[in-house]
């Protein structure tokens, strides 16, 4: 099965059921949730070839923002010999997680604020390993000065399972705010800035 598949394969085993719930699933929870799934095509498709799609870790949940009552999932996910992360969409359905047909979900970012204190934190470090980017007047702005405005849609990395967000920045160097692409990820529910 061929990564560019995976989502579109994963999306399509799940049955759209009303939500409930407000906790987060586990792992395990995902797992079979991806497993029932996979039975259920199966079983319309009445095909004799398995689909073996694991879901091998769990990077975090959220509250899904474009579907109130679901919860979106960074996962990563193996189908035969291809690896690749993927946003599953979920609903609780009487104590049990179930899998929601719905492609591209969206997982969101960190606020700003969290983003900015991650940003200043890298500049620190980096300034304290290497004394000469002290001299440099973008480190100087990133570790004191420097906004987070907003951090708007992200994408998925599907190799990696990190984020790149269209972010909005200001220093008070340049008058109109800077736009660019950052990344981050999510690590034991916490996120972390990647520096390029």
């Amino acid at each position: 099965m061929r990564l560019t598949s995976l989502a579109l394969t994963a999306a399509a085993l799940f049955a759209t059921l009303p939500a409930q719930a407000a906790t987060m699933p586990t792992l395990e929870q995902i797992h079979a949730a991806v497993q029932a799934g996979v039975a259920k095509t199966q079983a319309k498709t009445q095909s004799s070839m398995p689909f073996v799609i694991k879901v091998t870790s769990l990077a975090g949940c959220q509250e899904s923002q474009e579907v109130p009552g679901e919860v979106v999932c960074l996962v990563g996910m193996s189908a035969g010999m291809r690896d690749a992360f993927n946003v599953l969409p979920l609903r609780n359905e009487g104590g049990t997680w179930i899998g929601v047909e719905r492609k591209n979900a969206k997982f969101t970012g960190p606020s700003p604020a969290e983003a900015q204190a991650m940003i200043r934190a890298w500049a620190k470090e980096e300034v304290a390993r290497n004394p000469e980017a002290a001299k440099d007047v973008q480190m100087q702005e990133a570790q004191s000065t420097m906004q987070v405005k907003a951090v708007n849609e992200c994408d998925v990395k599907r190799k990696t399972g990190y984020l790149v967000c269209e972010t909005e920045l200001s220093v008070p160097s340049r008058p109109e705010a800077i736009k660019t692409e950052l990344t981050f990820m999510l690590e034991n529910a916490s996120w972390r800035y990647v520096p390029r």
